[in-house]
């Protein structure tokens, strides 16, 4: 019986788990390093609004009076805006509002497409710091000596759209702002701290029907209407500070 005993007791010892003693155990660090550098590049490269992980490039002005101009350089930087065209109306005595026409780019595929009408921005600074877009109109459309008085673009419908899709960190795009000929700035999209880093597009118009109304021209029917060609320009600026009132 006592032979039984031992047996069962040397068998139970021989499958029980092996348990490491803590004198047994043993262990080091290791190190992971990154070296992060300012960035220096030339901005960022058009993409379409609505697929912003696409890149794209102006398609020839239909006027061909006014090019796109490039992406500023810098890490926070304005990398398009589009050129707004209104096509050809015939003078009314009334008070008319136009609507704007789509603007065109070159895909990836080199094929010419509409989109809304859009401007891009890119922050690389790393700083989340935020930044602020203002617009404003450099003065009245003119044709020549000639001047389309008291008009006014309208802006609305605005959209946001990014390569990051974070919701969480995107900036606020103003709903809708007017420009006239007196200059008065107008404020387009402003991100606060920690918003806005990446690229970001504000375009007017949720899809092309959309954006026919996302922005208009309202002329008044008593302005001078000499035929012609009218044209102004829009300044667009970029501060590396949120929007203060």
């Amino acid at each position: 019986m006592k032979n039984q005993i031992m047996l069962s007791t040397l068998l139970a010892l021989l499958v029980m788990p092996v348990t490491a003693l803590a004198d047994d155990e043993a262990s080091t660090g290791s190190n992971a390093y990154v070296t992060i550098e300012k960035y220096t590049g030339d901005g960022e490269q058009p993409v379409n609004p609505t697929d912003p992980n696409e890149t794209v490039k102006p398609a020839p002005d239909t006027d061909g009076k006014n090019p796109h101009q490039p992406s500023t350089k810098g890490p926070l930087s304005l990398n398009y805006v589009s050129n707004l065209q209104f096509g050809s109306q015939e003078a009314n005595g009334n008070d008319a509002v136009y609507q704007v026409k789509p603007d065109r780019v070159i895909n990836s595929q080199e094929v010419e497409i509409e989109v809304p009408n859009f401007v891009q921005i890119t922050d690389h600074r790393g700083t989340n710091s935020g930044w602020t877009l203002m617009v404003k109109q450099d003065g009245a459309f003119k044709n020549g000596a000639h001047s389309l008085d008291g008009t006014e673009l309208i802006f609305t419908s605005p959209v946001l759209s990014s390569k990051s899709g974070k919701d969480n960190t995107s900036p606020t795009a103003n709903a809708n702002f007017t420009l006239t000929a007196d200059g008065k700035s107008a404020m387009v999209m402003s991100a606060a701290t920690d918003q806005g880093m990446g690229t970001w597009v504000d375009y007017f118009g949720k899809d092309l029907e959309a954006a026919k109304t996302g922005i208009q021209l309202k002329i008044p029917g008593d302005a001078k209407k000499v035929a012609g060609f009218y044209q102004t320009s829009l300044t667009w600026t970029l501060t590396d500070t949120p929007f203060s009132e």
